[in-house]
């Protein structure tokens, strides 16, 4: 069952319902090893999980894609919902008066001091950085502008065969692989910054 038929059979109710679901906890391996490479304690990575799939469940009726591995596609809408349910996590245990730029409250101007603050200090500095967060936050940038793209090199990442990938995302084998080689060019300029911490 693809994420697309998910939505669906939830919406469905009764049996399908219960069949979606199934479905969505195999998927929510996807998201745990998200959030453990995200820095999160397993038992963290399982509640988070279990607040996708009911998030997932209770949205399900206000789906609008239009299917596919494309921009709206359900994989997209469902991997959003993981990752907002990862940033309220962090958000919420950040000590009180620690504010960061994905804070809404924030107006432009206060965004901006932070930001020439944050130039200063230099975060790709590696006596600042480790090559792991380096690698973390270009990804997260990488995966916020290009959802689809980066679920499928995750899925590549975590040792998923092409031939599983190509099924998944709709694609013949041959397909797949040229479109993880197009996504790994376009994931490069986020990441490649890194490079520099990986010398001794």
């Amino acid at each position: 069952m693809n994420e697309q038929e998910m939505i669906r059979a939830v919406c469905a109710g009764g049996r399908n319902q219960e069949l979606a679901l199934q479905a969505l906890y195999r998927k929510g391996a996807e998201f745990r090893r998200h959030f453990v490479f995200n820095g999160l304690a397993r038992e963290q990575a399982e509640d988070l999980v279990q607040e996708t799939i009911v998030k997932i469940f209770r949205g399900a009726n206000n789906f609008t894609g239009d299917g596919g591995f494309g921009d709206a596609s359900a994989n997209a809408w469902m991997w959003n919902i993981a990752k907002n349910c990862m940033r309220d996590h962090f958000r919420s245990a950040r000590p009180n008066g620690d504010i960061s730029l994905d804070d809404e409250a924030l107006d432009e101007g206060a965004r901006l001091k932070i930001e020439r603050e944050i130039s200063v200090k230099n975060p790709h500095n590696p006596a600042e950085q480790t090559v792991r967060d380096c690698f973390t936050q270009g990804f997260e940038r990488f995966a916020a502008d290009h959802a689809d793209r980066a679920c499928a090199v995750e899925m590549q990442m975590d040792d998923e065969s092409v031939a599983s990938i190509a099924q998944r995302i709709g694609r013949t084998v041959g397909a797949a692989k040229e479109y993880l080689s197009q996504c790994k060019k376009v994931l490069k300029p986020y990441i490649e910054h890194c490079t520099p911490l990986l010398r001794p």
